[in-house]
């Protein structure tokens, strides 16, 4: 992880521009900005994320779903994530150059050979497995101008208070995304809470997830992101995107 310096002037000049196209608030482009260099300059962080989200059942309706995750990371090439919940009990385990999967429940592990670096990490997995990792977006450098490009209007709300926080209150609305992100602002500007609604599917099915417990910069053993499987595990294949097209086509 590292950081990005972004220059005032430059920003400021950036929203004039856009401003004839789109609603682009420049204070609340400012704040995220603040939450993407401060999140980029840590060497090590964790946190818990409580996530509630919508999908379909079989007859078409949308059913809740809720899943607790515990994040370590270690920039730039280390992470773990345990969770918990509707899907089971799952862990990730990545080391550098190898992403663990393990199943509590079902017993059974897989790994996936990785590039060197996380974020890397969570494109190529997410590329050729449809494999999300929970508020990956956050860490991106370039999670500003990302919400801009895909948003029509962005502005920053009054302040709101989530779960005796105080925080700013960022609304992107975009044609197929709304989006909501709540961001302290007791001068870490972390995320506290963010709101996805798919606007381009039936129903409008959310997503919902709260940050809790940062730990900044703590001091993380290596050996907690390696992977030793249990003797009595069965190992599986992660099937690739392309290799199910593939068996489709045959």
């Amino acid at each position: 992880m590292r950081k990005i310096v972004i220059s005032s002037l430059f920003v400021l000049f950036s929203f004039a521009v856009f401003a004839q196209e789109k609603e682009i608030d420049s204070k609340a482009v400012l704040v995220l900005d603040k939450m993407s260099d401060i999140i980029g300059d840590l060497e090590s962080c964790s946190f818990k994320l409580v996530s509630v989200y919508d999908v379909y059942n079989p007859e078409g309706d949308l059913v809740k779903k809720h899943t607790k995750s515990d994040v370590y990371m270690v920039g730039p090439d280390k992470m773990l994530i345990n969770s918990t919940g509707d899907k089971g009990h799952r862990q990730y385990f990545y080391n550098g150059s190898e992403l663990w999967y393990y199943s509590h429940d079902e017993n059974n592990y897989g790994m996936i050979e990785t590039p060197s670096n996380i974020l890397g990490t969570i494109d190529s997995v997410f590329n050729a497995y449809q494999i999300e990792f929970p508020a990956a977006d956050f860490f991106y450098p370039a999670f500003t101008d990302d919400l801009i490009e895909t948003s029509q209007r962005i502005s920053c709300l009054d302040n709101s208070d989530v779960n005796g926080q105080q925080c700013y209150h960022i609304l992107a609305v975009g044609k197929e995304l709304s989006i909501q992100i709540w961001i302290s602002n007791d001068g870490l500007y972390l995320p506290v809470k963010y709101l996805i609604i798919y606007n381009q599917y039936e129903g409008n099915p959310q997503y919902e997830a709260v940050f809790s417990n940062w730990q900044l910069n703590p001091n993380l053993p290596g050996e907690m992101f390696n992977f030793t499987p249990p003797v009595d595990a069965n190992p599986i294949r992660f099937i690739s995107k392309n290799e199910k097209n593939n068996l489709k086509n045959e």
